[in-house]
């Protein structure tokens, strides 16, 4: 029942004929099977990935997409809340008055969550694996994502220009775009392969929406395990390969940082001219790696 519930979605006495369960024993089969997911699979399939996933995802992106030094895409999924509390109206919105109750949280955008997401937490506490790569003759030691125009002018993000004009800028904006695409058709498998999360959510209580989402990325990141790397369909290079980036395990992992540190990281990490001269440099290495103007 709770199978079911999570791929075709629906109300909870849609299987009731044929599988002989009550709604309200239906509902609690799902919260606690989605509980019971999360508890057990959550530490293996939702868990930081270590250098050597790094190292792997550094050589696909650069062999694939032609990207030095990107980790993935950055995005924000919006599943709305068909119950939520009339009393939590208006608390996660930003400059929106008088809408209904249950699209609050699709008001709660990619930079609302942005602000509230523990992602650039190991990056701020220079604790994640130790990234580095070379673009257009410049050394980073920093990763970045791809991301569309609504996310901040931080180094971390890489995002598309909006009006190219010369054909480099023409060409990089084609890959970024192409590249987050293929972003967007993730969410897409995930969305239908889970249907439930496709439509509103039915649930009233704020712990059981959260449940249900985190089981639906479980699985499906059991399911993408179960495929193996054959789903990958790229082919790694012979021996390892720096073109593309080298990571490496924290070096001092667990070591009590200065205050005086951790701003400063803080503050790069957020810096516009960073993100100006790594969008610039990686114009140039995308369009070298192209072939330049013999292409």
């Amino acid at each position: 029942m709770a199978i079911r519930q999570l791929a075709y979605a629906g109300p909870a006495d849609m299987f009731d004929e044929y599988l002989q369960m009550a709604e309200t024993t239906a509902l609690k089969t799902l919260r606690q099977f989605c509980k019971g997911i999360k508890e057990i699979f959550k530490g293996e399939y939702l868990r930081k990935p270590t250098a050597d996933e790094c190292q792997r995802l550094l050589n696909m992106h650069g062999t694939v997409h032609h990207f030095p030094g990107m980790m993935g895409n950055i995005d924000c999924m919006h599943w709305e809340w068909r119950n939520c509390p009339v009393a939590w109206k208006g608390q996660f919105t930003s400059g929106f008055k008088g809408q209904h109750p249950t699209m609050i949280l699709k008001a709660n955008n990619d930079i609302n969550v942005l602000q509230s997401s523990h992602l650039f937490n190991d990056e701020s506490r220079g604790e994640g694996p130790q990234i580095s790569f070379v673009a257009n003759g410049t050394q980073y030691n920093r990763t970045y994502y791809l991301a569309d125009g609504i996310y901040p002018r931080w180094p971390v993000f890489v995002k598309t220009i909006r009006q190219p004009v010369r054909p480099k800028q023409t060409y990089f904006a084609k890959k970024q775009e192409g590249v987050r695409k293929d972003f967007e058709r993730a969410f897409g498998v995930l969305q239908s392969r889970w249907a439930i999360i496709r439509c509103p959510a039915r649930l009233w209580h704020e712990n059981d929406v959260t449940d249900i989402m985190t089981a639906c990325i479980i699985l499906h990141n059991m399911t993408i395990e179960d495929e193996g790397f054959a789903a990958e369909r790229w082919a790694p290079e012979d021996g390892a390969s720096t073109s593309h980036g080298i990571a490496t395990p924290p070096l001092q992992m667990g070591v009590p940082r200065s205050n005086e540190y951790l701003i400063q990281r803080f503050t790069n990490m957020r810096s516009e001219i960073s993100h100006s001269t790594l969008q610039a440099d990686l114009v140039e290495e995308v369009w070298n790696r192209r072939g330049g103007s013999a292409a």
